[in-house]
């Protein structure tokens, strides 16, 4: 399978399928062009003495320093190397050829000046499987993701570390030359070039956003076990409540519940017994309705981020326009947008762990037992599920603990030439955050709906049973107690191998 990367049409799917698997990536013949006449047209206005910032100058404050042209390639070596100021683990492996692929895409624009040689180094990277060594913290998201960046094209120029499928971390120098390609000079504005954008923001945030669309989905189907188990009421989801306030995520969850349910022997429509449900069962569609109206958000406008020229300077080729006072390097609509997804996730983890804590409370569980205890075990000698909602009460908490939004964090840079910067990578994170953490308190409610599921005796409606019968493929129900952790971890597995 091959993807050729054009600047334009680079999409979440793409990038998750070439960042997790083995996409061979390639330019379009008209990129090649572009980024062939954009190189050739920086090499010109070079030649004419045109003052181009990174280039002609010096980088950040030191932009009034002048670099004449025997030093552009030392200097272009150095900002790769003194930018390379990262701390902490690395990134994911597949995070790093995230960020890879969209910064490749980035350049294939044809209006970063970028050399043909150092672009299809960085393809070679991506194609050979080489995976440089990035630590994860470092940049504030302005004038680009500049540490981490740098750390990605560190192998391009002998230095850094990297891994090859299968190896250790070892020299960067090595596992570049594994690749067997001549090494790249690294001239003009390569260097600069390579790393002055948005691409661990976005690496990371596009991951997270396409995780997230999964996850939206999947929370909908446990909610309706859950719905289930506890004999829901219907109409909180019918079509006409639904269109009574028309937000499009709404619309659309309500239409799921109602074909996860479709069949049920347990939900039903209001009854003298039960007119009304609590919030965390009525208003599924209000809550996961907006998470799935904020991921849509979200996912729009990182496809944007990643088809756009993310960089400074910029040129023109159909006019010879260039300018180096672009911001485009700022990543603060993506920090927003990640900012406003990792807070509607954490919505969505605080209501599963709300009708997780009702499945467990014998008083509003509908006539299940406490702790959800198998009618075989002693109740006291065993605890059932008590601690599993205290994990995902724990995991609430620490999704609330990192609620402040990251991209309204700026503190000055750069001897204050840089006086506003978005921390977009920390949203990223945040975002990543959450939706990890997200799946587990999904996965733990689904735990619990599944015994209650064998405590009523109920077979789940039609659309349901392959999430229940994957978690009974690998979590058989619990008559007496056992090792919790193992059955969290082996059923939030399961539930990734469910279509939704």
């Amino acid at each position: 399978m091959s993807l050729l990367l054009d600047g334009q049409s680079l999409t979440l799917q793409a990038v998750a399928q070439a960042a997790r698997g083995t996409i061979t990536v390639g330019l379009s013949d008209a990129a090649r062009q572009r980024v062939a006449d954009c190189h050739a047209l920086l090499q010109s206005m070079i030649a004419d003495g045109t003052p181009i910032y990174g280039v002609t100058t010096g980088f950040g404050a030191l932009d009034g320093k002048k670099v004449p042209p025997e030093g552009n390639r030392a200097q272009q070596h150095n900002l790769l190397k003194s930018h390379a100021a990262g701390i902490g683990a690395p990134m994911r492996d597949d995070e790093t050829r995230a960020m890879m692929l969209i910064r490749a895409n980035v350049l294939a624009s044809g209006l970063t000046g970028v050399s043909m040689a150092s672009l299809e180094a960085l393809l070679a990277m991506l194609n050979g499987g080489l995976v440089p060594h990035v630590p994860r913290r470092g940049s504030v998201g302005a004038c680009g993701d500049l540490a981490p960046l740098a750390h990605m094209v560190l192998p391009m120029i002998g230095f850094g570390r990297a891994k090859l499928p299968g190896s250790d971390w070892m020299p960067g120098a090595k596992a570049f030359a594994s690749l067997g390609i001549p090494a790249p000079a690294v001239a003009g504005r390569d260097g600069i070039a390579l790393i002055n954008g948005t691409e661990q923001t976005t690496g990371i945030g596009v991951l997270a956003a396409y995780d997230a669309r999964r996850l939206v989905r999947l929370a909908e189907a446990v909610a309706a076990m859950s719905l289930e188990v506890l004999g829901g009421v219907s109409d909180a989801f019918d079509e006409r409540v639904a269109l009574a306030k028309p937000h499009p995520g709404q619309i659309a969850t309500s239409e799921a519940l109602r074909h996860y349910t479709a069949g049920s022997q347990a939900v039903l429509p209001p009854r003298p017994s039960r007119l009304r449900d609590g919030l965390s069962l009525r208003c599924i569609p209000q809550v996961l309705g907006a998470s799935r109206d904020a991921v849509e958000h979200a996912a729009a406008t990182l496809e944007i981020e990643i088809n756009a020229v993310n960089d400074n300077p910029i040129f023109g080729l159909a006019d010879g326009f260039v300018t180096s006072n672009s911001g485009n390097f700022h990543g603060q609509r993506a920090g927003e947008m990640l900012d406003m997804l990792a807070t509607s996730i954490s919505s969505l983890a605080v209501i599963s762990e709300r009708r997780a804590a009702r499945l467990v409370d014998e008083k509003n569980s509908a006539g299940l037992p406490p702790f959800l205890i198998h009618h075989q075990a002693r109740p006291g000698e065993n605890s059932g599920f008590m601690i599993a909602q205290y994990t995902a009460a724990s995991l609430v908490a620490e999704l609330r603990m990192r609620s402040v939004p990251a991209s309204l964090q700026s503190v000055p840079t750069c001897a204050n030439t840089e006086d506003h910067v978005p921390m977009s990578p920390l949203a990223a994170e945040r975002a990543a955050f959450a939706v990890d953490t997200a799946e587990t308190i999904v996965a733990i409610e689904a735990l619990l709906a599944a015994q209650a599921y064998d405590l009523r005796g109920l077979t789940p409606a039609p659309a349901l049973r392959p999430f229940y019968a994957a978690i009974r493929a690998r979590v058989p129900c619990m008559v007496e107690d056992r090792e919790m952790g193992e059955d969290i971890n082996a059923c939030r597995a399961a539930l990734r191998d469910v279509p939704v």
